[in-house]
């Protein structure tokens, strides 16, 4: 009797042991967190936890890390006690009854639906860093290599040139000082023309270069950021040289400044998001008293962080083309006069796309269309032509090739273009000559004939040193009703460490290839040549033939030479 009441006192003090634990287990009510949970997701967290909980207890079971019951006792106990033997037989359970509740779950472990559930349990934050990482690399992608960038020039270097200089102009002789510095840091570039010309026959100093327009800010050549088509942002703001919107149905080689004397101040931009969507464009002159050649081109590649090779580089745009230069031309009798047939405005629009076929380290192809629309048949046109003028259009497929060799050592580009466009039409409208007589040119299209043609050009370098290129529009009958135009431009830098020339003519209204490289009113050249004595002086010569205001308001060829010397000092 005693004995059972000493047993029952010692189960209700390990109950009392055993009770405050029990309590302190968390309550899942203890306080208001049960409204906002998600009880299915508590719910397999729960299970999963109960699962891994199994796993550690299979681990560490009796069977594998404690000693039998047989091997305890007889290490600890003397043979001769079977009271204690009999004790340790029947408190300790046989192996069986141990190793049994552990042994129970493990078909459940081994069954694919929990493992199933434990997979699709993934929680929010571990799927999170992997949509982050899938939106990352999709930023990451190389960026698309656009043959419209032109070929890589190389490091972009500052230099100083100028120096005492004699030269005529339109007859007259100038002695002074001209200075063209140019700087350039990272993405930045700027670069300064300063002449400082006195006449000898007028004994002055010559100030046409500030009058009108936009005045002494024609002392800035070019203020550039970034380069067209491989940076986000690209704006070129003075000279315009070579410019190009879009694919070049409408405005190629086109360059604002065809006069020394007037040069301009325009602005060529190109702007993008991520490579999806973009907005290219340009405005001529900034001159306030005239709205002049105005350009814009939204462009969108869909499918750029895709990361599908060729399908990633599609883009597609669409142009619109406005001018209304009104800009005064001084004539002989100090009145002015202006552009008769761009006072009521003339204007074109265009869509284009392109995309990149093959782009591996040696070659890259790149197919391109065009469609493109003018309408410059406005009132003026009319009188002048007639009021059965009517506008016409172009259509045009390319192909452009870039070559590399050697580690980039020589690289070249080759672009072949069929056109086809109907009459009253000129492939390239706004190009270089646009500028010269923007009247004659939109009389030109009265008569030209339903015509195809082939336009090619083809650009190179050598180690960064030597760039030469140049291009062909040429129809299939070439005719004054359908003319040619012809470009070349090379760029030499310091070859040999002695000779540095940088030239570039164009020559359009071609009625036969023979007059190629005559000078006449249809053609525009600029040539510097530079001797290097050593690394700090040079001698050279400028030669320009260009345009200058003539008495009647028009403009006429002119030649512009100038010998210098002086420094030149790289940077």
């Amino acid at each position: 009797m005693l004995k059972s009441l000493l047993s029952l006192c010692f189960i209700i003090y390990l109950f009392g042991l055993v009770q405050p634990a029990v309590a302190q287990e968390e309550d899942p009510f203890a306080d208001y967190s049960h409204l906002w949970e998600d009880k299915k997701k508590k719910k397999k967290k729960k299970k999963k936890e109960e699962q891994i909980d199994q796993v550690t207890v299979e681990e560490t079971s009796p069977t594998e890390t404690a000693p039998t019951p047989q091997t305890f006792v007889a290490d600890t106990v003397a043979p001769s006690e079977p009271e204690i033997n009999t004790y340790a037989a029947d408190s300790i359970p046989p192996d069986n009854t141990v190793s049994e509740p552990v042994q129970e779950p493990q078909p459940e472990i081994e069954e694919p639906e929990p493992e199933e559930e434990l997979a699709e349990d993934l929680t929010e934050e571990e799927e999170k860093p992997k949509k982050e990482k899938k939106v990352r690399e999709n930023r990451d992608l190389p960026p698309v290599q656009d043959f419209r960038a032109g070929i890589p020039s190389g490091e972009n270097k500052g230099s100083f040139t100028g120096g005492f200089t004699f030269t005529e102009i339109d007859g007259q002789y100038y002695v002074g000082l001209v200075l063209s510095p140019e700087f350039s840091l990272g993405k930045v570039g700027l670069g300064l023309n300063v002449p400082v010309l006195y006449g000898i026959q007028s004994n002055s100093f010559r100030t046409e270069i500030f009058k009108d327009g936009v005045g002494v800010a024609r002392l800035i050549r070019y203020l550039r950021l970034g380069n067209q088509k491989r940076d986000p942002i690209y704006f070129r703001v003075g000279e315009l040289s070579s410019a190009m919107i879009g694919f070049g149905g409408l405005i190629n080689n086109y360059t604002n400044t065809t006069s020394y004397e007037k040069r301009k101040l325009g602005i060529h931009y190109d702007l993008n998001y991520r490579g999806l969507v973009g907005i290219e464009g340009l405005y001529s002159d900034f001159n306030p008293a005239s709205l002049n050649l105005f350009a814009i081109r939204p462009y969108t590649r869909p499918l750029a962080q895709s990361g599908i090779p060729i399908v990633r580089t599609f883009e597609i745009g669409g142009q619109y083309i406005l001018d209304k230069d009104q800009t005064a031309i001084p004539t002989s009798d100090s009145t002015s006069t202006t552009y008769q047939y761009t006072q009521d405005g003339v204007s074109a629009f265009g869509l284009d796309a392109g995309i990149t076929l093959l782009s591996i380290p040696f070659i890259q192809i790149d197919l391109f269309t065009t469609y493109s629309k003018l309408n410059v048949a406005n009132q003026a046109v009319k009188d002048t032509l007639g009021d059965g003028f009517s506008s016409g259009s172009g259509f045009s497929t390319g192909l452009n090739f870039r070559l590399n060799f050697i580690a980039d050592l020589f690289s070249t580009d080759i672009r072949i273009e069929r056109l086809n466009y109907t009459e009253n039409y000129l492939p390239q409208f706004f190009d270089a000559s646009y500028e010269i007589n923007k009247d004659a040119k939109i009389l030109s299209l009265n008569g030209a004939p339903k015509m195809s043609g082939i336009y090619g050009s083809l650009q190179g370098h050598i180690a960064h040193k030597v760039q030469l290129g140049g291009s062909l529009m040429i129809p299939d009958e070439i005719s004054d009703e359908a003319p040619a135009v012809v470009r070349l431009n090379a760029d030499l830098e310091r070859l040999g460490d002695k000779v540095s020339l940088h030239a570039n003519y164009i020559k359009g209204n071609l009625a036969t290839l023979k007059d190629a490289f005559t000078f006449d009113e249809n053609s525009l050249a600029k040539v510097r040549f530079i001797y290097h004595m050593n690394k700090f002086l040079a001698v050279g010569m400028d030669y320009y033939w260009a345009f200058a205001p003539a008495d009647d308001g028009s403009y006429k060829a002119t030649r512009y030479m100038s010998p210098y010397f002086g420094l030149s000092i790289d940077f």
